[in-house]
């Protein structure tokens, strides 16, 4: 069944998808949902806006600003992952399929843009019970349409508070439609669809209850039906069954009991349940290739009776149906120059989506569905939508009506029964085709759903189209498919009420019914019972001498079972009775072709049930010797021949109306020739002003996004400022023709240039007194592209860094020129100071007696460097075997010890003492101090490398000395390897 399918429609599916719609106001919205959108949701998030084909959006920017989740701007095809968010691009419609976001063109329907709803309808086939429908603010009704369909298919439609919203309109058309399962402000609407999800992806938290509780479950039933008079006993179970386990999940209930007791507490609930479980979900011209077939194969095959054309629209939900088929036999009558009238009933059980369709105002969306013809000739555009013109809206009588318990329509030429059947019990379905079998004329048609099919009934049913579900009643005397009809079902809760007790009992039963039907006979005169609609449900003993049944197919309706002549008496009764009288005036006819010398004494009464109001008719035939003279004043006695002088009065009458009417159509045809030209003018005036609303819905979408860059770059501009300005830094502004663009508050007090130079050419200005070859200098930034700084001195004292660079774009170009001015004094003064210690330093190195040596145990060589204090050239090299051989014996074994030690263990430095034999070449002499430290540690504590310094305890020996000294006591050093003291 294509119910089952919707329900089960990507059954396999591991995520929901979440489509928002959004419109003017909608940024700040968005921002706040995805904001508060708890992280990991595990949902996709397809956002859908109104914008300008001819400005860039920035929204992406804006929202990647309130959530963690990657936003991207869909590319035709992209797949769709959990934990996304994806947005329309620009001059684009979008729809999903199979996982998928497909693009086209943007193509405006009646210059009206509904990307929600097309996105919207597309979600519900792809997703059923996993698309999520999120309407946002907005002005116009885009996403209404879009939100039955959700629902429809099994979704959850959420959405925004109309209060908080800066246009309200897309949520009141949304919320309007009944289909709304939350009304939330959008920071609270990431929290409400997780815990939704949760009960949607675990199920078994209340399915099984709700599968098994059988005794809730009809006391759910019950309750329903003694609140509002609907018995869903009909309805398929496992339907309803998924639909209070959705409404289950919805609430957030873990059991049916305590969602039991917060229904039967809650009114709110009862109802919604109730719309949940009508399922009323509608179009106009749904189906287009199926009404189209109506229009060129059905209605020029009817042929309508003096009265005109008759149909029923069963299950018409808000009407779009309805007033699809009368724009459409409308239309075609006016093609075809066919001078009937037309009636429409149009009924259905849900009160609330009668009245919607009574008013005959409908949302923005229907333009997209009614083709541009037939809205601007049937519709008039009012504020928030469209209304149905009075020409069609006259044509249809909407009424309540209960198809499987009060009695069906008759004599009808076609009857509209679409989407109903899939939610029935396939008894109850072959029940109502026999019902509707008996109330169409000969040849009439009857019009299914795409889903539904005859079932048994293909013997008195001809299929015209297989693929639009037409069929044309046959007439198959004695057919097995109308055997075993029960007829007292369709006369009214009050006999089927009766029929279901002798059910029950059906012996006793039987028996009290003959006793009655016996006492009646012989107490009571001719009668028969006829209920509101004038159908006859019960008929006394031989009241056959009243009744006159025709030739042809038989019909219940009292009048065309009446003599010719009493109709007028009965219609008389009736209309009394049925203005609230319990009893009609008796009257007395005589003079009928059917009575001679007869009188006929008509009287009425009215008989009132629980649900339902019959009317009781009795006739007395007496002779006219019987008649009494003493009649009460209320009777009246006519003759047959004063009722042919009345009808020849009234024919004068009608034809005298009929001349006045024809003058009033002369004068009507001119006001209407005048008010076609009027209606011409204001349908272009309604274009023009629908163009410029969609425009103004997109510009106020592109304001909203500038406005919010805009705050942003202020407070850039905030922070810029108070950057430049604490930091005591001076900025000079130019553009490409060096006119002054901005400064900063420090540049008057460093320069000559004052706040009201801003906009002038710098060259007319003099910059700074000690800077004599700043235009040069600018000059030559902007000509070579490189930077450069120049340091200013003032006479006071003062230092200045002028740093000049170009003033580059996003793109890199140059536009200008941007000058920095930053006070040096001090960095001036360090420097000065950084110098005089320097050469301060310098001196002292140059005059300490120091020398820096390394020594490498890997290669045992001692490289000795001149630190100060020395004249050594370059670096030497020595053996330790010669190091220890220049010290005094007594010293010599403590030294070798300690610096051993420092080598092999954990030691990082050590200190020593020693003496020199002799004077050395560069000076040492005497007492020295060693320091020296590990260069490198090797695992273990030890060491390949020490390094230290030399330092002389002793005053200094000329060099002169010094070198005759070592050259009488010292042979030369040699580089050369060595075994280690060690």
């Amino acid at each position: 069944m294509k119910e089952e399918s919707r329900e089960e429609s990507r059954e396999n599916n591991s995520f929901c998808v979440v489509g928002i719609g959004a419109s003017a106001g909608g940024l700040e919205a968005l921002q706040d949902f995805f904001k508060e959108l708890p992280e990991n949701s595990g949902a996709a998030y397809v956002v859908i806006q109104h914008l300008s084909p001819d400005y860039k959006s920035i929204m992406d920017e804006l929202l990647r600003k309130c959530t963690s989740m990657p936003v991207m701007v869909v590319e035709d095809g992209m797949e769709v992952l959990p934990d996304h968010v994806y947005l329309i691009p620009p001059k684009k419609e979008m729809t999903i399929r199979g996982n998928s976001l497909m693009l086209t063109d943007q193509g405006r329907v009646n210059h009206v843009n509904l990307a929600i709803d097309i996105f919207f309808k597309s979600l519900a086939e792809d997703c059923g019970k996993y698309a999520i429908g999120v309407v946002l603010s907005g002005a116009g009704s885009d996403g209404t349409q879009g939100s039955r369909y959700i629902k429809e298919y099994g979704g959850m439609v959420m959405v925004q508070e109309p209060s908080s919203a800066t246009f309200n309109s897309m949520p009141v058309n949304a919320i309007q439609t009944g289909h709304a399962d939350y009304v939330l402000e959008p920071a609270a609407m990431g929290a409400a669809i997780v815990s939704y999800m949760e009960n949607l992806f675990h199920p078994e938290l209340n399915k099984k209850e709700v599968q098994e509780d059988n005794e809730l479950f009809r006391n759910i039933l019950v309750s329903l039906k003694e609140k509002y008079g609907i018995d869903f006993s009909d309805y398929k179970e496992q339907t309803i069954r998924r639909r209070l386990e959705r409404r289950v999940s919805i609430k957030q209930f873990r059991s049916l009991s305590d969602y039991y007791n917060f229904f039967k507490n809650s009114r709110e609930e009862r109802e919604c349940l109730l719309k949940e479980f009508l399922i009323g979900v509608t179009g106009f011209f749904r189906d287009k290739d199926a009404f189209e077939y109506l229009r060129t194969h059905v209605f020029p095959d009817i042929e309508p009776p003096k009265g005109g054309y008759r149909i029923w629209s069963v299950a018409c939900s808000t009407g779009e149906e309805a007033y699809t088929l009368a724009i459409l036999l409308t239309d075609y009558m006016e093609k075809n120059h066919i001078d009937r009238d037309f009636k429409i009933f149009a009924t259905d059980i849900d009160r609330d989506a009668l009245n919607v369709a009574s008013a005959a105002v409908y949302a923005d969306s229907v333009a997209s569905a009614v083709p541009a013809e037939y809205l601007q000739k049937y519709f008039t555009k009012i504020e928030g939508g469209y209304k149905v013109n009075s020409q069609i809206r006259k044509r249809i009588i909407f009424s309540v009506h209960d198809v499987l318990v009060d009695p069906p329509f008759s004599k009808l030429d076609l009857l509209v029964c679409r989407n109903l059947f899939i939610y029935l019990k396939p008894t109850v379905q072959q029940g109502l085709l026999q019902r509707f079998y008996y109330s169409l004329n000969p040849n009439g048609y009857l019009f299914m759903g795409n889903s539904e099919s005859i079932g048994e009934m293909s013997d008195v049913f001809l299929s015209q189209s297989r693929k639009y579900k037409i069929y044309q009643k046959k007439e198959v005397p004695g057919s097995s498919a109308l055997m075993g009809m029960r007829l007292s079902r369709d006369y009214g809760n009050f006999f089927v009420h009766n029929y279901r007790i002798r059910e029950k009992n059906d012996e006793r039963g039987l028996g009290i019914e003959k006793i009655v039907e016996q006492a009646f006979s012989m107490v009571m005169p001719l009668f028969v019972i006829v209920n509101e609609g004038d159908n006859i449900v019960y008929t006394g003993k031989d009241i056959s001498r009243v009744l006159q049944i025709g030739q042809g197919v038989f019909t219940q309706n009292i009048f065309a079972n009446l003599p010719h002549g009493l109709g007028i008496f009965v219609n008389g009764i009736l209309r009394k009775l049925k203005s609230g009288e319990q009893e009609a005036s008796a009257v007395c006819a005589a003079g009928f072709p059917k009575f001679p010398n007869q009188n006929v004494i008509i009287s009425g009464y009215r008989l009132e049930t629980a649900k339902a109001v019959f009317y009781l008719l009795t006739f007395e035939i007496k002779d006219l010797s019987d008649l009494e003279s003493g009649v009460d004043d209320e009777e009246r006695l006519l003759s047959g021949e004063r009722i042919t002088d009345l009808e020849e009065e009234l024919r004068i009458t009608r034809e005298n109306l009929q001349a006045t009417i024809e003058e009033l159509e002369t004068a009507n045809e001119e006001l209407q020739s005048t008010n076609e030209e009027l209606v011409a003018a204001n349908e272009e005036l309604q274009s023009t002003n629908e163009e410029l609303q969609s425009v103004n819905e997109e510009l106020y979408t592109v304001n909203s996004e500038y406005q919010s860059k805009l705050d942003e770059m202020t407070h850039v501009n905030m922070d810029m400022d108070n950057l430049l300005n604490n930091v005591e830094v001076g900025a000079l502004y130019l553009d490409d023709q060096f006119r002054i663009r901005k400064i900063t508050p420090m540049i008057p007090r460093i320069t000559h240039i004052m706040d009201v130079d801003v906009g002038r050419p710098i060259s007319h200005l003099s910059l700074m007194d000690t800077y004599p070859n700043w235009k040069e200098d600018i000059q030559e930034v902007f000509r070579t592209r490189k930077p450069l700084d120049r340091e200013i001195s003032e006479p006071g004292g003062r230092f200045w860094l002028v740093r000049i660079r170009p003033y580059r774009t996003d793109y890199n170009a140059v536009e200008g020129i941007i000058m920095t001015f930053v006070e040096a004094t001090e960095l001036r003064m360090m420097k000065n100071s950084t110098f005089a210690n320097a050469g301060l330093l310098y001196w002292q190195r140059e005059n300490s007696q120091v020398l820096q040596w390394r020594y490498r145990t890997d290669i045992h060589l001692c490289t000795i460097y001149k630190t100060g204090g020395f004249d050594v050239e370059k670096e030497f090299t020595v053996s330790p075997e010669e190091f220890y051989e220049s010290l005094q014996e007594d010293d010599r074994t403590h030294i070798i010890s300690a610096l051993k030690e420092l080598r092999e263990t954990d030691k990082k430095s050590c200190e020593l003492t020693c003496r020199l034999k002799h004077t050395s070449e560069y000076g040492l002499k005497g007492w020295i101090y060693l320091q020296v430290y590990k260069l490198e540690q090797k695992e273990g504590g030890g060491t390949n490398a020490l390094q230290g310094t030399v330092t002389s305890l002793e005053p200094a020996v000329p060099q002169e000395a010094a070198a005759q000294e070592t050259v009488a006591s010292q042979a030369p050093a040699v580089s050369k390897e060595t075994k280690s003291a060690d």
